[in-house]
């Protein structure tokens, strides 16, 4: 029965082969997790700063520490201004300044493309990085930890342990599919109909 139900989670999935290469995908990961966690830590570490004078801790900033420093609305407007930083990185980078490139893919010769070979849109952007990687399978991405620390402290509730399992559990089944599908597209890409493939670095001649 499971060997049945394995098999048609797999006819369900895109069976176009990608050849991409996986350490490729894994360095172009590491580079943008580095990078995306540099732009949302920059507003709250120059707030950390202004408020607190102190720059031992700040990497250890986050909105509850600010929150304690000043008040619960300052912390929520540069915990936002985080989030928007963020967003510049993973959405609008590869929308206007490396078209379907984040800084790690352009890197490493990775490129986001629409599986029907249409213009890649803000929109498809917008549910990929977005709503795929950053809320769904956020828990591989500092960003999901800032917005849910933010949700906890506005409603004053402690459910971020929740969301971290639920993020988890979908990560996994995003990770599945993409091992169990030769075309390797996650969660993310079939929210937005998108696939990866690798393209020419600049200077080099490398065929799609």
């Amino acid at each position: 029965m499971f060997s049945n139900l394995k098999l048609q989670m797999i006819n369900l999935l895109d069976q176009t082969p990608c050849h991409v290469n996986q350490s490729k995908r894994m360095m172009a990961y590491l580079i943008d997790w580095f990078v995306g966690a540099l732009c949302m830590m920059l507003p709250l570490c120059l707030g950390w700063m202004f408020l607190t004078h102190d720059q031992e801790s700040m990497t250890q900033v986050n909105v509850f520490r600010l929150a304690e420093a000043s008040n619960m609305r300052t912390a929520l407007i540069l915990g936002g201004l985080g989030l928007l930083m963020a967003c510049f990185y993973y959405i609008w980078v590869p929308y206007k300044i490396y078209p379907g490139q984040t800084v790690g893919k352009k890197t490493m010769g990775i490129q986001i493309e629409k599986t029907d070979g249409s213009s890649l849109r803000f929109k498809d952007l917008l549910i990929r990085q977005g709503l795929g990687l950053l809320i769904l399978e956020g828990v591989l991405f500092n960003p999901s930890r800032l917005w849910q620390d933010m949700l906890c402290l506005a409603s004053g509730l402690n459910f971020s342990g929740y969301l971290l399992y639920l993020g988890i559990a979908i990560t996994l089944v995003s990770g599945l599919m993409a091992l169990c599908a030769p075309s390797k597209r996650m969660l993310h890409d079939y929210l937005a109909g998108t696939i990866e493939k690798e393209v020419a670095l600049k200077g080099r001649h490398q065929s799609i």
